[in-house]
């Protein structure tokens, strides 16, 4: 009698039931298994094909390779992430600029965030989100070239100061013709800490914000970054 797979994981769960969860797949020891109760109970009369045979066994080799392969990636993995971590605690103290849209609002001033043009445009506008995702402020930015440019918000709007914490900044530009052209931003910020989350290297900044290791785009002394000069558009600022 020939047991069939099917059989044999039933067999298996029935026996197995109370005392752990089933298995969603087979592992490799259940395969071993699998094989040597197929041919402990195969027809002497009408034994395994050959072909058949060296094809199982070629599937638990392939399995027994993809297994040990899976155990030195995962601690590969491990490894390359405490070497990142290591690496990234030299960024301490240092400000750094990378791909992102917050900003941090302080007592004195706002951290500066970094828009690209790819091309130049008509106009450009900066829209101030809080926690909330609702827009408290709006600023006509004077840099329409292509490039980069760097701009900081003075942490008010036409009702006044606006509390300290964490902001989000969106740009909006268009070309001469209303047309919208895609805006890159990136942030900059104090680095205070570095953390290991989800298998990335994250870098904690002054504020609470937070940005990816693999994200930062330049190292920079601690400065005060000079902004264009800019104004306020009142039309949608003061519906905040």
């Amino acid at each position: 009698m020939q047991v069939s797979t099917t059989q044999y994981i039933n067999s298996t769960h029935s026996r197995d039931m109370s005392a752990k969860e089933p298995k969603s797949s087979l592992g490799k020891d259940d395969f071993m298994k699998l094989l040597t109760t197929q041919m402990s109970n195969q027809d002497p009369l009408k034994p395994t094909d050959d072909t058949q045979m060296l094809a199982q066994l070629a599937q638990f080799s392939s399995l027994e390779q993809l297994s040990t392969l899976n155990q030195t990636a995962t601690t590969a993995n491990t490894a390359l992430g405490a070497i990142n971590v290591t690496g990234a605690v030299n960024y301490i103290g240092k400000s750094v600029v990378a791909g992102g849209d917050s900003i941090t609002r302080g007592s004195s001033d706002c951290s500066p965030v970094y828009y690209t043009l790819p091309e130049g445009v008509d106009s450009v506008k900066a829209h101030i989100y809080d926690a909330s995702k609702s827009i408290v402020d709006t600023v006509v930015l004077s840099a329409t070239g292509e490039g980069e440019h760097a701009f900081t918000w003075d942490g008010t709007n036409p009702k006044g100061k606006l509390p300290e914490g964490k902001y989000t900044v969106g740009f909006e530009a268009r070309d001469k013709n209303g047309k919208t052209v895609k805006v890159g931003s990136k942030v900059a910020g104090k680095v205070t800490g570095v953390t290991a989350k989800d298998g990335k290297t994250v870098l904690e900044l002054e504020g609470g914000r937070t940005v990816n290791l693999i994200d930062v785009q330049r190292v920079e002394e601690t400065k005060a970054v000079s902004s264009d000069s800019d104004k306020k558009t009142s039309e949608e600022s003061a519906a905040s």
